[in-house]
């Protein structure tokens, strides 16, 4: 099953704090995510990225069930420094099929 993943970056993280501190906080915390992430990219976990000019990234992962994705996203070491939607794919042969079948059932009532 794929999922569509947005991640918006929470900027309370950094906001307000000295500059030292926060490119700290992103060399600890943001690079070893997005590196984890691009790991992923390799092993064709996921595909995906930023958003051009915006601090939010956007993928789409190929998992067996709602619990992988939460897995996945826990794993990350900004987890809880981003604002997470995932939201479930259909394929869209799977959408065809449906309204196929939905079709020939209003054929019949007709």
């Amino acid at each position: 099953m794929q999922y569509l993943i947005r991640g918006v970056y929470v900027e309370e993280n950094t906001a307000g704090k000295p500059l030292l501190e926060a490119i700290q906080w992103i060399e600890k915390v943001v690079h070893p995510s997005l590196e984890m992430m691009e790991k992923s990219v390799h092993e064709k976990k996921i595909t995906g990225g930023v958003v051009a000019g915006v601090r939010e990234g956007i993928m789409i992962m190929d998992a067996s069930s709602h619990e992988e994705v939460g897995a996945f996203l826990r794993s990350l070491p900004f987890w809880g420094a981003l604002k997470w939607s995932v939201t479930p794919l259909q394929s869209f042969k799977s959408a065809v099929d449906q309204d196929k079948v939905a079709f020939e059932q209003a054929r019949k009532m007709m």
